[in-house]
């Protein structure tokens, strides 16, 4: 009886979990613009920049290419001005995960996932010639390599907000509501694993 109630106990604990990291933050998810089966090779909406995307098996593996001297970076290339994007990531000796989205001109935010910390950032502000993103909310975390997180990010005119690994940040700037021509993920170092991908309009 004991391990039947503690077995529930757990079941309970994770539906909970999970629960928590469908709600919305700054919008309700609407029409759904990505969602990937990552089994096959993406979409033309996709478009590789720097580094090495490879879907397999279900997931989206990715990796720097050292003579790129970049971080990879996936364009989506949709134009979201409200959005919600969802999905699992885990760092197999990637230093650093990014969710953002870019206007006609160049980037507008982003949201910056290390291992001991999450960032929303702003990246319209130019300074001399080049962009000179403000932290606009932070957030502590402790992901270790090998294991599956997940993380949201939405925006909706002047804000943004994210969850990563049940952590909640909020951020405001008049910059954030630039019109936006696409949204993107990239990746310091190799690598990272990223899965469950689903991007919506936000309403």
């Amino acid at each position: 009886m004991k391990s039947l109630l503690l077995f529930l106990a757990i079941v309970l604990a994770q539906t909970t979990a999970f629960a928590d990291d469908a709600k919305s933050l700054l919008v309700q998810p609407g029409k759904v613009v990505a969602q990937p089966d990552l089994k096959s090779p993406l979409g033309e909406e996709w478009s590789v920049r720097k580094g090495t995307w490879e879907p397999k098996d279900g997931e989206l593996v990715c990796a720097e290419v050292p003579a790129d001297k970049h971080s990879a970076v996936l364009w989506h290339q949709v134009g979201l001005q409200s959005a919600v994007i969802e999905c699992e990531f885990q760092l197999d000796g990637g230093k650093v995960f990014i969710i953002g989205c870019d206007s006609a001109k160049g980037h507008v935010g982003r949201l910056v996932i290390l291992p001991k910390l999450a960032k929303i950032s702003e990246d319209v502000t130019m300074v001399n010639g080049k962009h000179a993103g403000s932290t606009l909310g932070q957030a502590v975390l402790d992901l270790k390599p090998g294991q599956w997180y997940s993380a949201r990010f939405e925006w909706t005119g002047d804000k943004m907000a994210a969850r990563v690994d049940g952590k909640e940040i909020q951020g405001k700037h008049e910059n954030l509501a630039t019109a936006k021509t696409r949204w993107w993920f990239a990746v310091g170092g190799a690598k990272v694993h990223v899965k469950n991908i689903k991007a919506c309009e936000g309403k």
